[in-house]
């Protein structure tokens, strides 16, 4: 009986490491997300977005809101704005953010047309540009991870999407 114990555990062993996966050999592993991360300022004095827009504050109570991203490739955003401004940093992949500078804000049609295109790249970090149609894109090959910091009002939306077609 102790034999049949020791047998029927040990295919239960086997039969866990291989359905979870653990005994996956990771030392071939290409993403080494530690590369991006070195000592040092991320931004240092930084007033304004990549678009040239000054850095603004709420006009409310101020809140902040944190968040990371996983975004798999090929992931496509839908047309939004944000009426706020983020620091945002890229840990893994590279963004692609496409710009309607010409869209009105009351305009939520999802009708809209790139006119601009900025990509940020692993270990970059930016103020998001506010009060601007975009979608983001990973067009990459790896999973984009990246953190946005939002400060904004309190329980007020950090972003505003376009209607659906």
């Amino acid at each position: 009986m102790k034999k049949i114990n020791i047998i029927i555990l040990s295919v239960f062993l086997v039969v866990t490491v291989i359905s979870c996966d653990c005994a996956q050999d990771t030392s071939k592993a290409t993403n080494n997300i530690a590369a991006t991360f070195v000592n040092g300022d991320l931004m240092t004095n930084v007033s304004a977005d990549p678009s040239g827009n000054p850095l603004v504050y709420p006009s409310g109570e101020a809140s902040i809101t944190s968040q990371v991203k996983v975004w798999a490739p090929g992931f496509e955003s839908p047309w939004h704005y944000h009426p706020y401004q983020c620091v945002a940093h890229i840990i893994q992949g590279e963004l692609t953010v496409n710009f309607d500078t010409a869209a009105a804000l009351e305009d939520k049609s999802p009708n809209k047309s790139t006119n601009a295109t900025k990509t940020f790249k692993a270990g970059e970090a930016f103020i998001g540009t506010s009060n601007t149609w975009h979608y983001s894109q990973n067009l990459g090959s790896e999973d984009l991870i990246f953190t946005t910091s939002w400060l904004a009002e309190k329980d007020a939306p950090i972003a505003v999407l376009a209607d659906k077609e």
